[in-house]
C-alpha cells in the first residue's frame, strides 16, 4: 500500500511566474495554510518565466471580452510596484507601434480603440509626431504610442517572488517531476519522493500543463505546440531607438512580429521569431524531443493544416527564414533604419511559447484557460501576456475558485 503524504493543504505544480503568484494569492487569503510548490527543475523560473522578453505590456492588444485583457494592463500597475517595492530596475521606455504598409493603419487604428476599451494609457498620432516620442523609427501614416509600456528582468523578479513566497510561509520542493493520478476520492500528486494528497491541487506548469492534465481526464481537446522565440543582441549605440518600436501585428497569427527591444544591460534586441518545434523545451533546433511530444506535434500541425485561420506552411517558411541575423536584420528596415550602425550581433537566449492548439475547432487558443475538476484547478494556455498579467491573474482565480478557497 502507497503511503500519502498528507501534510500540504495546497499543492501547485509549477515554479514559473504563475505558479508563484498563484501561491502568494493563496496565502494571503490563507495565512495559516501549508502551500507547496513542486518544480521538476532546481530552482524557480528556469523555462518561460525566466526565457521571456521582460516586456510589461500595456494591454491594448487583446480582445475587451477576454482574460488577457482583464489582467494585463493591472498586471503592468502591479509588477512594477512590485519591482519598485523591492529596488528592482525598471526600464520606463514606453513604446511605438508603427505602420510598416497603409493597409496597416486601419489594424492600428482597430489595435487603438481596443486600448480604449480596455482602460489604457495610450494615444493614436499623425507621422509627423514621432520624431518627438523615436526619432529613430519610422512609420506610414499614424502611429500608437503607448507610454506604460516598460521593461523589467524576469530573472531577478522571479528570485523575488520566490522569496517572498518563502517568507509568507510557503515552501517549495524542487528536482520532481510530477504524475497526476486519479482515485475514487481525489487527485493525487505522484513524484520520486512520494506520493502527495491536497484538499486542493493548482496544475500551474506551463507547457506541461496540458499533459497533466490529459492524465486526469481534462481537456482532452488540447495539445501544445511549441514556438520557438530566438533573438539576436547587440550594444546599444546612440542611434538605436530608446523607445521599443514594434509592428502591427499580423491579425491571424497569436504573435506580435518582430520588434526591437532595449535591455537592462544598455543592448538592444531584434526578434523574436516564432518558429514551430517539437520540443517543449527545444531551444535549439538540434535540441531533442519525445516521441510523446512528436506525436502532439504531429496531432497538433494535422489541425492546423485544416484551419484556415492559420497558413502554418507560410508561417514555418518565414520564421525558418529569420533565424538567420540577416534576414531578421531585415525584418526591422520599415521599422527603424538604424540598426544597420550596430556591427555586431550575437544570440540571445531563447525561449519556448507553448501555444495550445484545439483538435476540437483546428484553432489557436487565444486566451487563458482555467479548468476546475475534482480537487485540481488546471492553468492552461497561460501564454504572454503571462508575465505581465500573472499577479492579479493568479489572485483573481483564487477569489472565483471554490476550491482554492
Amino acid at each position: 500500500m502507497t503511503m500519502v503524504n498528507r501534510e500540504s493543504d495546497f499543492i501547485i505544480i509549477g515554479a514559473g511566474i504563475v505558479g508563484i503568484s498563484f501561491g502568494l494569492a493563496i496565502l494571503e487569503r490563507n495565512p495559516n495554510k501549508k502551500v507547496l510548490i513542486i518544480d521538476k527543475e532546481l530552482k524557480p523560473g528556469i523555462h518561460a518565466s525566466g526565457r521571456n522578453s521582460g516586456v510589461l505590456h500595456a494591454g491594448f492588444y487583446y480582445s475587451p471580452d477576454s482574460l488577457k485583457a482583464k489582467f494585463c494592463r493591472l498586471g503592468n500597475m502591479e509588477l512594477k510596484n512590485f519591482c519598485k517595492e523591492n529596488e528592482i530596475p525598471i526600464l520606463e521606455t514606453g513604446k511605438v507601434v508603427v505602420c510598416q504598409t497603409k493597409s496597416d493603419v486601419t489594424r492600428l487604428e482597430e489595435l487603438y480603440r481596443r486600448g480604449i476599451a480596455n482602460g489604457v494609457d495610450i494615444e493614436i498620432l499623425d507621422s509627423s509626431n514621432l520624431d518627438k516620442i523615436e526619432p529613430a523609427a519610422k512609420t506610414i501614416d499614424k502611429f500608437i504610442w503607448s507610454p506604460t509600456t516598460a521593461v523589467g528582468n524576469p530573472k531577478v523578479v522571479i528570485t523575488k517572488l520566490a522569496e517572498k513566497f518563502v517568507k509568507n510561509g510557503g515552501q517549495f520542493q524542487f528536482n520532481s517531476s510530477v504524475k497526476l493520478v486519479s482515485t475514487k476520492d481525489e487527485v493525487l500528486v505522484e513524484t520520486i519522493e512520494g506520493t502527495y494528497s491536497a484538499t486542493s491541487i493548482v496544475n500551474s506548469a506551463g507547457a506541461y500543463a496540458a499533459d497533466l492534465a490529459k492524465q486526469v481526464n481534462v481537456g482532452n481537446q488540447y495539445v501544445c505546440l511549441p514556438f520557438l522565440g530566438a533573438y539576436k543582441k547587440s550594444k546599444l549605440v546612440d542611434s538605436n531607438p530608446k523607445r521599443l518600436v514594434y509592428p502591427v501585428p499580423n491579425p491571424v497569427n497569436p504573435f506580435l512580429g518582430v520588434h526591437t527591444t532595449n535591455t537592462l544591460n544598455g543592448e538592444i534586441k531584434i526578434g523574436p521569431t516564432a518558429f514551430p518545434v517539437i520540443g517543449k523545451e527545444q531551444y535549439k533546433l538540434g535540441n531533442g524531443f519525445s516521441r510523446s511530444e512528436l506525436s502532439e506535434f504531429y496531432k497538433a500541425t494535422k489541425a492546423l493544416f485544416k484551419s484556415d485561420s492559420v497558413d502554418l506552411i507560410g508561417l514555418a517558411k518565414e520564421e525558418f527564414i529569420k533565424l538567420f541575423t540577416k534576414p531578421l536584420l531585415n525584418r526591422t528596415t520599415k521599422l527603424s533604419s538604424s540598426l544597420d550602425t550596430n556591427k555586431q550581433w550575437s544570440k540571445y537566449p531563447a525561449g519556448i511559447r507553448a501555444q495550445i492548439i484545439n483538435l476540437e475547432t483546428n484553432a489557436i487558443e487565444m486566451d487563458y484557460i482555467v479548468k476546475a475538476d475534482r480537487n485540481v484547478v488546471h492553468i492552461l494556455n497561460a501564454v504572454s501576456p503571462g508575465w505581465t498579467s500573472a499577479i492579479p491573474f493568479s489572485r483573481w482565480v483564487v477569489e472565483n475558485q471554490p476550491l482554492l478557497q
